[in-house]
């Protein structure tokens, strides 16, 4: 049913209840203003809380999401947390080994990247994405084609991005 449809169905509604109100009471005006404001609350009502909570449960969501909104990456399903910086890409050094498949110890990967990696505020070891791109070119086994995919995955859509965005500012 349309919204026009609706509104007529409601409309004669209406005028039916207000014409069997006015044989009962018989010219009293007051009645048929309750039962004309009472339709209008009818159909008013249900639509302003559909809106009210579609706007709050849109609030919501974007309160909910705003920490990842900008800052999703994924390869092969798994997510990386990736920050930027004003010189350089940082991703986080449990999400490559995952990705990777390798289990090496923290100081283990930062040694691999010396000088190419930090903590985060929370102590997470972060490495720079350039530095990752370049060990994975160098690295025993950079001729798998998954270890290929990654290389060019972060040279494409972390490192040139973040190139561009860095030269128009």
């Amino acid at each position: 049913m349309t919204r026009g449809q609706r509104a007529l169905l409601i409309g004669l509604t209406a005028m039916l209840l207000a014409g069997l109100v006015d044989r009962v009471v018989r010219g009293s005006w007051l009645v048929l203003a309750v039962t004309l404001g009472l339709g209008v609350v009818l159909v008013v009502l249900p639509q302003a809380a559909l809106w009210l909570a579609s706007a709050a449960r849109e609030r919501l969501r974007e309160r909910l999401w705003a920490p990842e909104q900008g800052h999703h990456h994924a390869f092969g399903g798994i997510t990386l947390r990736i920050e930027h910086d004003a010189h350089h890409s940082w991703i986080a050094g449990s999400d490559l080994q995952r990705v990777l498949g390798t289990r090496d110890r923290e100081d283990v990967l930062a040694a691999r990247l010396a000088g190419q990696w930090r903590r985060d505020e929370r102590g997470v070891l972060m490495l720079r994405v350039d530095g990752v791109v370049q060990h994975l070119a160098t690295r025993p086994g950079r001729t798998d084609p998954r270890i290929q995919r990654l290389r060019r995955y972060l040279e494409r859509e972390v490192l040139f991005p973040a190139a561009q965005r860095r030269a128009r500012r």
